[in-house]
């Protein structure tokens, strides 16, 4: 698996880029991209981080040279949090495994089925103070639905643990939380009353269905569960947001400093790394032969199109 070290500008104008493509006035929010058509909209967004401030960050991302069998996957590998990077890690190597022995177009080599295409990509929620949250967005076409869903990853630097999203939430607290987010999904048009009691009552499918929670700006909690944990997949994934004010009793200790650093974000992030890579610094001027190596250097890609025969080109390119 290929490893990259990106710009962070890059990265924060990508998160940017999605979260206009996703403003209020067109189909939703970033942060509800998956939600059912039609759900009550959130009354405040869910930020994102800006990358550029975590030391040492690297981007382990991997792509298919093959395009008979398409995907394309990163997910981000950050100093201090080695417990989250490897859950992570294992969340896209095993979706990559059963997306190559699974769908068939990777299994006849054709490359007929036009759109099949594995893609999981990152956006960052929070990283500041002692805590960092991810989210992973998998994208997988072969499965059942839309083949959209999402996962959150926290990561708690004062106790140097990696978190689900269930951490976020006081055990003792969760039967109140469950029955709040029952409350609000019953009666919801594609919901199945007997399915939802089922999930939420055993531990693992609780867990799995509840894997995907962040903050809003304002310090809401908002929980999206996936097309098929409540519903058929056909009825899309549903997405419910509590208030502060209602949420903030049920949290733990953990899920109030991530409330906290959502909504009044510290300017660095400290996860009690040991070690931080110093980025290398090139030695030599780019030329036509440039022997740079983007995985260990901050590589920038800048494109100039001039038009045809225009004299402009050559004086940019020395």
């Amino acid at each position: 698996m290929r490893t990259h070290t990106l710009v962070p500008s890059l990265l924060l104008l990508g998160a940017l880029s999605f979260a206009a493509a996703c403003s209020p006035g067109t189909s939703g929010s970033a942060d509800a991209a998956f939600a059912r058509p039609g759900s009550t909209p959130a009354p405040s967004p869910v930020r994102g981080a800006d990358p550029s401030k975590i030391k040492g960050l690297e981007i382990v991302s991997d792509n298919s040279e093959d395009k008979s069998c398409p995907f394309a996957t990163s997910y981000p590998d950050v100093p201090g949090a080695e417990a989250m990077t490897a859950a992570m890690k294992k969340y896209v190597e095993r979706r990559l495994a059963s997306f190559r022995s699974g769908s068939a177009v990777c299994e006849d080599g054709t490359g007929s089925a036009e759109g099949i295409e594995l893609n999981i990509s990152h956006r960052f929620l929070v990283a500041s103070g002692d805590v960092l949250g991810v989210r992973l967005s998998t994208h997988d076409p072969s499965g059942a639905g839309s083949g959209q869903s999402a996962t959150t990853y926290w990561y708690d630097g004062r106790a140097g643990a990696y978190r689900t999203a269930l951490g976020l939430v006081a055990e003792g607290s969760r039967g109140a939380f469950l029955g709040a987010l029952k409350d609000r999904l019953k009666g919801r048009e594609g919901v199945d009353a007997a399915s939802l009691d089922d999930t939420f009552s055993a531990p693992d499918s609780r867990a799995a269905a509840l894997d995907d929670m962040a903050f809003t700006a304002d310090g809401g909690l908002r929980v999206t569960i996936d097309q098929g944990d409540v519903s058929a997949p056909a009825a899309g994934a549903f997405t419910v947001t509590l208030s502060k004010e209602t949420v903030t009793p049920w949290l733990s200790a953990f899920g109030k400093r991530v409330q906290r650093q959502t909504v009044a974000p510290s300017r660095s992030l400290d996860l009690g790394a040991t070690h931080i890579p110093t980025p290398a610094v090139p030695n030599h001027t780019a030329s036509g032969d440039d022997d740079t190596d983007c995985r260990r250097l901050r590589c920038l890609a800048l494109t100039f199109d001039d038009g045809p025969a225009v004299p402009e080109a050559a004086t940019l390119l020395t």
